[in-house]
């Protein structure tokens, strides 16, 4: 795989008013830190602006590792295609295939209906040790709805599919996501922090370079923080950087990570029973932005945004460190670059 070298702007790839206004919307909404990743005709590019942990006035870099929350999903979703690629993994095929011991009612879970949210599991999995035991909680609770009739967002689909990919692989999830995704591509701030609630306190791995998350409450500015515990990382618990997205969406749209078949694959809805098309794909939400085709994800809900214009083959990615903000950054920045040409 060849190395994919992130620019920092330094040739004006990006026009200040990119800048000016984020700048603006940081001011505006009390953001500390936003880390800005773009890949526009395959070249990436990416930058930080303000400060990652505000007690000790560190900045944030394009090192920078922010809190991707949902957005984890888009890159559980790449893990996924590189597996279905080697014909280890078929999106149409029911989940008992691969998991033998899954009840009789999952006939109809297919792989593909995990990863859009079309599969009819409960989410009322309790509070888990691990993924094995979240998976057989999901397999005593009856199924909501006929599977691929609706669409119901939801945590206990990822599960099972972490849970899945482990199974056939023989590799813990985080280690598959290292061996076939990150480090391949040199992701070097991409990682799980291992937290956990321990008593009366939250325990955490060291993560080098970790953005402080905060929100304003009562007029004051709080330290947040969301707990994805291990048996969630499929869904939740990643963080990255501004230049590991960059490396990942240049990667992505120059197929040297997944062939164009499976990108294509990831982009394109789910067909419900009816008819119709899902707001999903293979992990992506799939959907339009001002008539033309959009796909990405958030999470957090604004800790991250991604969107990619299909037909302008440009990827945005905002990443902040200010929880109660709404995912629409991404948009403006990618709207902005449209107008630019």
């Amino acid at each position: 795989m060849d190395d994919l070298e992130v620019s920092d702007n330094s040739d004006g790839f990006l026009p200040s008013a990119v800048e000016d206004h984020l700048r603006a919307r940081m001011e505006q909404h009390h953001i500390p830190a936003l880390g800005l990743a773009v890949v526009r005709g395959g070249k990436p590019v990416a930058r930080a602006y303000g400060t990652a942990n505000l007690e000790w006035d560190v900045p944030a870099t394009t090192d920078t590792a922010f809190q991707l929350a949902s957005v984890t999903k888009l890159l559980t979703a790449t893990l996924l295609m590189l597996v279905v690629e080697d014909g280890t993994l078929r999106l149409d095929a029911p989940v008992g295939k691969y998991l033998p011991d899954a009840p009789q009612s999952w006939e109809q879970v297919t792989v593909r209906r995990l990863t859009s949210h079309t599969s009819g599991l409960s989410d009322d999995v309790g509070s888990p040790a691990s993924v094995e035991e979240a998976v057989h909680a999901a397999f005593e609770w009856p199924l909501e709805y006929e599977p691929g009739s609706q669409v119901r967002y939801g945590l206990s689909d990822y599960v099972v599919l972490a849970y899945l990919l482990e199974a056939v692989t023989g590799r813990t999830f985080p280690d598959l996501l290292r061996e076939r995704l990150t480090e391949p591509l040199g992701m070097t701030s991409t990682r799980f922090d291992n937290a956990a609630d321990d008593g009366t306190a939250r325990v955490s791995d060291v993560l080098p370079r970790r953005a402080t998350i905060y929100d304003v409450r009562d007029d004051r500015r709080q330290v947040y923080a969301f707990l994805f515990p291990a048996w969630t990382y499929a869904a939740g618990g990643l963080y990255s950087s501004p230049a590991d997205l960059a490396t990942w969406a240049a990667a992505l749209r120059g197929g040297d990570l997944l062939s164009p078949a499976s990108v294509r694959e990831m982009w394109t809805p789910e067909r419900l029973r009816d008819g119709s098309a899902g707001p999903f794909g293979v992990g992506w939400i799939v959907d339009q932005r001002h008539g033309s085709p959009a796909v990405g994800h958030s999470g957090g809900p604004a800790l991250a945004d991604v969107m990619h214009l299909v037909d302008d083959d440009l990827t945005v990615a905002v990443l902040t460190n200010q929880q109660s903000l709404r995912p629409y950054l991404a948009g403006e920045v990618a709207d902005l670059l449209r107008s630019a040409g």
